[in-house]
């Protein structure tokens, strides 16, 4: 009985010993683990998708400009809701602030009586077409069609509303209200100061921008501001054979701007083919307004393709956080019902969709979430 519990006791020692060894081990793994392991060509992907390094410290505070300034004249603008036919709507009612500019209260569809949902107005001042159908190529002409068929609001009516009840704190801006100059030019002017405003809502520094920082400018190649799961999930979005999301969320702002057919088309008079119509009958085309050196993108738009039908514009994969529908229409409220799209991509006005179906395990569509969270996650910077 003895020699059996000297005999235990031994081997419970020796038990112990080697799992603490194991645990070492594992540990040390785990963290080698963690290392990232990046390709030349992933590690490209990746720099084009850094943020300026500026907007690491940006804060944009509407109180700290003059009163009198253009910028906050389209601040008060864009939140007027007597802006509006009705009086009970402003650009801050579907572009709600608190929610990174998102409409979360459904007013878009209440409004256009139609399945649709408005995105977020950050960092929107890069891309060179406006609305899910591309159906303007300015952010003053996306403003004054706002203005028009969302706010139900004629040119004259807007430019009687602003020169009444803002000229006498903002002479200087609204010097046109009493020139000679058309209506039509003086409604521009006013699409353009409310867009001078929106161009100041700039994206919003993310864990995912952190990493990057560290990894290409403090050159901490051993980062550890992306969980191992969330740097396989980059892998993942880099990966044109396993999913393909790069090629068309790419750049700063996670998308290359295009229009795609994906499958999520249903309305026949709402898709690029209309939006360039639309585009080619408005009013307020850049190019008529404009000096044309800014609306070189129009010179080369594709106007015809079987490809442009049931087609809609890459949304951008930033600022997605307050935001609980996606897609154009809002069709789904998670990154999980995405995927499951993707899994099994249909066509429901042709045959045609851009996209094949991605085919992953359930851990690496976590992952992919999971990294997709990571570049939605605000981060507060501290330290050069």
């Amino acid at each position: 009985m003895m020699l059996f519990q000297v005999t235990y006791s031994l081997f419970s020692k020796i038990f112990i010993v080697l799992s603490i060894i194991l645990l070492i081990l594992y540990s040390y793994i785990d963290i080698k683990s963690e290392i990232p392991s990046f390709t030349s060509l992933e590690l490209d992907l990746m720099k084009e998708s850094q943020l300026d390094k500026n907007l690491r410290s940006y804060q944009f505070d509407i109180n700290n400009l003059p009163s009198n300034s253009t910028e906050r004249l389209g601040f008060l603008l864009f939140n007027d809701n007597k802006l509006s036919r009705t009086g009970d709507i402003s650009c801050s009612s579907c572009h709600v602030p608190e929610a990174d500019f998102h409409d979360i209260n459904n007013v878009s569809r209440e409004v256009l009586k139609r399945d649709i949902k408005a995105p977020s107005l950050r960092g929107v001042h890069d891309q060179p077409w406006f609305f899910w159908d591309g159906r303007t190529d300015s952010l003053w002409a996306q403003i004054l069609e706002a203005l028009k068929i969302d706010h139900n609001l004629t040119p004259e009516l807007t430019v009687a509303y602003v020169c009444d009840n803002y000229i006498n704190d903002f002479k200087h801006t609204l010097t046109f209200c009493n020139s000679t100059t058309s209506t039509q030019e003086k409604f521009t002017q006013i699409g353009k100061v409310i867009a001078s405003y929106v161009a100041k809502i700039e994206h919003t520094w993310t864990r995912y921008d952190e990493f990057l920082y560290a990894t290409f400018v403090k050159k901490e190649h051993a980062s550890t501001l992306l969980s191992y799961n969330e740097k396989a999930g980059l892998k993942l979005f880099l990966s044109r054979e396993k999913t393909g999301c790069v090629d068309c969320h790419s750049g700063q702002r996670f998308t290359n701007n295009s229009f795609f057919a994906i499958g999520t088309a249903k309305d026949p008079d709402f898709d690029r083919l209309t939006g360039i119509k639309k585009y080619q009958q408005s009013e307020f085309k850049c190019e008529d307004w404009d000096n044309s050196a800014n609306c070189l993108n129009t010179k080369y738009m594709r106007t015809s393709g079987p490809d442009l039908k049931g087609a809609y514009k890459v949304p951008s994969l930033r600022n997605l956080n307050n935001t609980s529908r996606l897609m154009h229409d809002g069709r789904f409220d998670n990154l999980d019902k995405v995927l499951n799209h993707y899994m099994y991509p249909t066509g429901y006005m042709n045959d045609y969709v851009d996209v094949k179906p991605v085919r992953l395990m359930p851990h690496e569509r976590q992952q992919l979430i999971q990294f997709i969270h990571s570049l939605n996650e605000p981060f507060i910077a501290t330290g050069n």
